[in-house]
């Protein structure tokens, strides 16, 4: 039984609490054929295709999932700068990239990548309003944020780093990286344990993290303090 038959009741429940429209751009390797079907020869772009399908199915009208191939849509790919498969995007109404998921979002970050998609929605955040007061103190940022999927502690941390981005109008991105899938990336960066959070290329995170934990980084120890423990 695959994990979307698994979760089929949490992904009903939770796509139904979208907000307002929220725009993916998937990218894979297809080639489409003669008779217009599409082929994928990396496992893991089919499996995210079929994910995010069912959740386009069950938004509501909410979930728009637009998807280019490395083969077909190399303008496209190299305007966004994907350089690996399957790579997903999240999309403000400006057209800005905000979240990028170097990373299949299964198994136990099936969860996470929900609540991100409803955040970025626009759902309520009980964290909304104070980030939103400290974003003059923050720079413009680039957090990475190495997982696998087999990690208990990731679940808790991606969707706190994926709200600073999506309410920061552009000053933070955020990439989520499956180490496992991208080993050289791991390599590169001596990541040794997950999750393993990094930013501008500086400041790490160590383990799990709050959302103070991250304001702290973000804003240099300067975050004002007012409704953070409400």
């Amino acid at each position: 039984m695959s994990y979307i038959v698994q979760n089929e009741k949490l992904i009903i429940n939770e796509m139904a609490k979208l907000k307002d429209r929220v725009s993916l751009k998937l990218f894979t390797d297809f080639k489409t054929q003669d008779d217009g079907t599409k082929i994928r020869q990396c496992m893991a772009c089919d499996s995210t295709f079929n994910l995010l399908n069912v959740l386009e199915q069950h938004s509501n009208g909410k979930l728009d999932v637009e998807e280019y191939s490395t083969e077909e849509n190399p303008d496209i790919v190299e305007k966004y700068k994907v350089v690996r498969i399957p790579t997903i995007l999240f999309i403000d109404e400006k057209d800005r990239e905000v979240i990028r998921y170097t990373a299949e979002p299964s198994g136990a970050e099936l969860a996470p990548f929900i609540k991100s998609l409803q955040d970025f929605s626009g759902s309520v955040s009980f964290y909304k309003d104070t980030i939103m007061t400290n974003l003059k103190k923050i720079g413009k940022s680039e957090i990475k944020l190495f997982i696998t999927h087999t990690c208990p502690y990731c679940p808790t941390v991606v969707p706190i780093a994926n709200l600073f981005a999506t309410l920061s109008d552009g000053k933070i991105k955020v990439n989520i990286i499956d180490i496992n899938a991208n080993q050289d990336i791991a390599m590169k960066y001596q990541i040794q344990g997950v999750p393993h959070t990094m930013i501008n290329e500086k400041e790490h995170i160590y383990g799990m993290f709050s959302p103070q934990d991250l304001l702290d980084k973000l804003t240099k120890g300067k975050r004002d303090f007012d409704g953070m423990y409400a």
